[in-house]
């Protein structure tokens, strides 16, 4: 029988504070049976939006995030996640704001999240982001709207959410189809100038002898 590992993590998301665009990520580092995030931030350690700071009336912020298994042993993960809503306090300002979540980096997939920031809607119960083999990873496109029609009375204010996310644990099966190993050596194209190569040192060796000659 198969034997399953499951972790839960909260994580952590922050609206305030203006800084630069970052890349952010979620890493299963299934040596340890722990996820990192990055890049994190001042009010949490697992602040994954960094480009959702400083927001304006009107605004359309967009944060892709990259799921990762970075286990070194050969295994297969499928990640899943859950939204558990605004915390206390910050309903009123995350009601205000749009928030639209996919699992996808070609605008090809629907959401599986739209909705208020403060509401769990779609997200109320686990969506699995992908199976994942060692070294894959799973792109997330978070859009997060403001309206123009929000109010003075939130100028400074900090909303925080909670999403959860879980993973279980499998051994790679022989039938399993062999995963993408991230290898971006093109064996043709070295091939092709490496023969290119041979045939132009043939060539002027040859010219170089018929000069000897003349």
């Amino acid at each position: 029988m198969r034997r399953i590992f499951c972790i839960i993590f909260i994580l952590l998301l922050c609206f305030s504070l203006p800084t630069m665009a970052k890349e952010s990520s979620v890493t299963y580092a299934g040596d340890s049976g722990e996820f990192i995030f990055t890049p994190g931030s001042s009010q949490s350690p697992t602040d994954l939006f960094p480009a959702f700071k400083d927001v304006m009336p009107g605004d359309t912020l967009t944060q892709n995030i990259t799921v990762r298994n970075e286990a070194s042993k050969k295994v297969k993960v499928k990640i899943y996640l859950r939204a558990l809503g605004a915390q206390a306090g910050s309903e009123g300002f995350l009601s205000q704001l749009g928030l639209k979540v996919r699992a996808a980096s070609d605008n090809t997939m629907a959401y599986m999240f739209d909705s208020a920031a403060s509401e769990t809607a779609q997200l109320s119960d686990w969506v699995c982001l992908g199976t994942l083999y060692s070294g894959g990873v799973v792109n997330l496109e978070v859009l997060l709207e403001v309206p123009v029609t929000l109010g003075n009375e939130y100028s400074g204010q900090t909303g925080y959410l909670d999403w959860e996310f879980k993973v279980e644990e499998f051994p790679v099966e022989n039938d399993d189809p062999v995963p993408p190993t991230g290898d971006t050596f093109n064996r043709p194209l070295w091939f092709a100038i490496l023969g290119g190569a041979g045939f132009l040192l043939i060539l002027l060796f040859i010219l170089r002898k018929r000069r000897e000659k003349a």
